[in-house]
């Protein structure tokens, strides 16, 4: 490859990466980023709710890595909570994998509650996750244009080379 054509390509590898390093920055400083409804399980099935009766027994909650909000709704009226989490340990395919497989907004939403059961109607990611994926896709992306635009990474040199030609200049 011309030289000139490597440059273009390592200056917008460059440049997607910075871009990606301000979307992620901007996406952590975002709070929400599920989007959840909650049904009270126990009460509904009380009363045995349908149509506008059940709007009653809806809730909604939004969270993200760190901190969240949310209202419980029982036939009794809205009663707001707010809650933090301590999930530093979590990178983002632990959070996809903790909201969808392990019911993380059903935990959160019965969390210190003992008279009522919550289950989850919906949950949708918001902008914030969707930024933070695609920023780590085009990383990934950019190690493989760099790749092909011909730059060896420091690590794949082979040191055997080097140790040979050591011991050769010893001898003499």
């Amino acid at each position: 490859m011309p030289d000139q054509q490597k440059k273009i390509i390592f200056c917008m590898a460059g440049v997607l990466s910075f871009v990606c390093a301000l979307g992620v920055v901007t996406a952590l400083g975002t709070p929400l980023w599920i989007k959840a409804t909650i049904l009270c399980k126990t009460g509904a099935l009380l009363v045995n709710a349908s149509g506008q009766e059940l709007d009653k027994f809806m809730g909604e909650m939004q969270y993200g890595l760190f901190h969240g909000e949310g209202v419980r709704q029982c036939g009794l009226g809205a009663r707001p909570f707010r809650f933090s989490c301590s999930c530093g340990c979590l990178v983002m395919a632990l959070f996809a994998s903790e909201v969808k497989i392990h019911h993380l907004s059903e935990k959160i939403a019965n969390y210190k509650e003992g008279t009522y059961a919550y289950k989850t109607q919906n949950e949708k990611y918001t902008t914030s996750f969707w930024v933070i994926f695609i920023c780590f896709f085009v990383h990934f992306l950019n190690g493989l244009l760099i790749r092909l635009a011909g730059f060896h990474f420091p690590f794949s040199k082979s040191k055997d080379s080097e140790t040979t030609n050591v011991a050769s200049d010893l001898m003499y």
